[in-house]
């Protein structure tokens, strides 16, 4: 029986991540046994027990990436249309490069919202199979999107046919959700008008598809006539909504769904060196209007989510982002671990240090309560129990 004993001057525990200092935490065969206060371990019947201590840092549950891509490299020049010319063997090679660079950072899961060739479906098994290393996975497989949508990542669909085809292929191979692409990602930045490229009956069959099977359908939608769609044929996540208006926010309120907020598309300028120059063009002249719509979001209390889109190592930024936009500290935390995992319907086992639940831990310098910038300073990464990380 394999027992490990952290100890922090701070952990962060429960869905609401309450503070324990100077705690301490015992896991047994990969899960949690109990958190308590480093003073009560000697009351505690513990032996051979492996202990790790982490003075000056904070053990808090593993990061969820709620948007990724595996055949994007979002540090690559021009790394969409990478996409129009890339082979199966190239991609794979850029998704076990991402795969290292988020599990290193503290991702211990990722939530992957469409690949090329059934990259993620692939790599699923085979880290689920102890073949390759990196976060676990929900995969969405084969994207789909209007004959005459916009991007480079989903499949061409016309028609509820082609949409319940390619439904029950990606649920065959077992995928985790089912990702619609309904507008474009990047607004035109003279317009407010946005594009919707799937009729509500492609959206609802999708739907209908993916319940027979228990299994949920998120959309690419940054608002518009799409978003009141994707609502009403039953879409459980809205991921962008970089055009949120007042009647987008409205109807989101009235609604169920979940924002999964990806704010750095257009907030971290650091990410214009990697596109082409007209669409960097693009994403500066839309960064103001952005920024006042996922404030908008935030200011509405609307349930969020949070994901960099395939910004490998980088989740702690959108956190960072959050905060910025108006979220509490709590809430933008919440976005990467609770929240995030009952989002992905993993909420019994992961998302939150509690007994019983998966030993996927992180320890970050300092406390992310007071800065959630020490999120990029993630030295120990343990994921179901096993350290991938110790500095």
């Amino acid at each position: 029986m394999e027992r490990i004993i952290l100890k922090a001057d701070l952990i962060l525990h429960g869905r609401e991540l309450d503070s324990m200092e100077k705690g301490s935490i015992v896991i047994e065969n990969g899960r949690i046994l109990d958190i308590l206060p480093q003073h009560a371990l000697a009351d505690f019947p513990i032996t051979d027990a492996c202990e790790l201590s982490f003075p000056g840092q904070t053990l808090m549950p593993g990061m969820i990436e709620c948007h990724n891509h595996l055949c994007i490299d979002a540090t690559l020049p021009e790394h969409l249309e990478l996409l129009a010319w890339s082979n199966e063997c190239q991609l794979t090679i850029l998704a076990l490069k991402g795969l290292e660079e988020d599990l290193l950072s503290g991702v211990t899961t990722a939530r992957c919202l469409g690949d090329k060739y059934y990259i993620d479906t692939t790599m699923k098994k085979l880290i689920e199979d102890g073949k390759a290393t990196g976060p676990r996975l929900l995969a969405a497989g084969t994207g789909m999107k209007g004959s005459h949508g916009a991007g480079y990542i989903g499949s061409p669909h016309c028609g509820t046919e082609e949409i319940r085809n390619t439904c029950r292929q990606n649920l065959k191979r077992g995928v985790d959700l089912l990702k619609l692409f309904v507008t474009p990602g990047v607004p035109d930045p003279t317009s407010s008008f946005v594009p919707s490229f799937l009729s509500l009956e492609e959206i609802s069959m999708a739907v209908s598809e993916g319940a027979r099977l228990g299994v949920p359908v998120a959309a690419h939608c940054i608002g518009g006539q799409g978003l009141k769609d994707c609502i009403d044929g039953g879409v459980k996540v809205i991921e962008h909504m970089y055009m949120a208006t007042e009647q987008d926010v409205e109807w989101l309120a009235a609604s169920d769904c979940v924002v999964d907020l990806t704010s750095g598309i257009f907030l971290d300028s650091s990410r214009e060196a990697f596109l082409s120059p007209g669409n960097a063009e693009k994403i500066r002249r839309n960064r103001p209007r952005v920024r006042e719509n996922a404030a908008r979001i935030i200011r509405a209390g609307l349930p969020f989510i949070l994901g960099t889109d395939a910004y490998h190592g980088y989740l702690y930024r959108e956190v960072g982002y959050a905060v910025e936009l108006g979220a509490d500290t709590v809430t933008a935390l919440q976005g990467v671990t609770s929240h995030a995992a009952d989002v992905c319907g993993l909420g019994h086992r992961l998302g939150h240090l509690s007994s019983g639940m998966d030993a996927d831990i992180i320890a970050v310098n300092g406390n992310p309560l007071e800065n959630v910038s020490c999120l990029s300073q993630v030295g120990f990464v343990m994921k179901e129990g096993v350290v991938f990380k110790q500095m």
